[in-house]
């Protein structure tokens, strides 16, 4: 029988995307056994499904269409995953546990949430503006992940892996430096894309807009600079 913490992992996976079970025992601060214990039961009632693409590394649960479905949430669609962005989408699972833990009573979004959400409104959340499409119609840029204050005040988060090309990386910093509905944009990058981001950020003339954080701890990093 489905328990209403069955019920609240099932919407947090459902919302972000994916999560492993380390995620889900940091998240509800929860022992290994018991997470094990509400995963499998999730997958086995058939809400959630496990996915393990790389050779010895934890899997990762998505929710299912019936999963999706119970907790309200059809309408972001199932999550699509493939061996390149199995690693992104742990780091970025990991961002948004950190991000709880360090801003309680904020609202974190996920980008598949930040798209529902300015789909609703009709205006960007946390989003980039960065361009337009052939048929003239605007580009956007989503952040992985968003913080939204109890104020409405929003703070953009990229987990950034790999070096983007330099003219699109400036374009997007760019695109970050416009957007005055977001409050700041950090990047949790390892050291070589930090660098690469660094110096986007410095071509765009965007330092005040944009600070690039290790891909560790940031949300820690984060917290202590609003507190300062």
């Amino acid at each position: 029988m489905q328990t209403e913490r069955d019920a609240e992992i099932l919407r947090w996976i459902g919302g972000l995307g994916a999560a492993g079970a380390e995620h889900v025992m940091g998240r509800f601060d929860m022992g290994q056994s018991w997470a094990y214990v509400r995963l499998s039961r999730l997958v086995c009632d058939r809400l959630l499904e496990q996915k393990t693409l790389l050779h010895r590394k934890p899997g990762l649960y998505i929710a299912t269409a019936d999963g999706l479905r119970s907790c309200g949430l059809e309408r972001l669609g199932l999550y699509g995953i493939s061996p390149g962005g199995f690693e992104h989408a742990q780091e970025v699972t990991s961002a948004a546990v950190g991000l709880h833990r360090g801003f309680p009573g904020w609202e974190i979004l996920s980008e598949r949430e930040i798209r529902a959400e300015e789909s609703d409104r009709n205006e960007l959340v946390a989003s980039a503006k960065v361009g337009e499409l052939p048929d003239g119609r605007p580009a956007f840029h989503r952040p992985d992940l968003a913080l939204v204050s109890p104020e409405g005040s929003v703070l953009s988060v990229e987990i950034e892996l790999s070096i983007k090309a330099p003219r699109r990386l400036a374009g997007i910093c760019r695109g970050w430096a416009r957007a005055r509905h977001v409050s700041h944009v950090y990047y949790f990058a390892t050291p070589a894309v930090a660098r690469a981001v660094d110096r986007a950020i410095v071509e765009t003339r965007a330092e005040d807009r944009i600070t690039v954080l290790p891909i560790r701890g940031g949300a820690s990093l984060i917290a202590d600079r609003l507190a300062s």
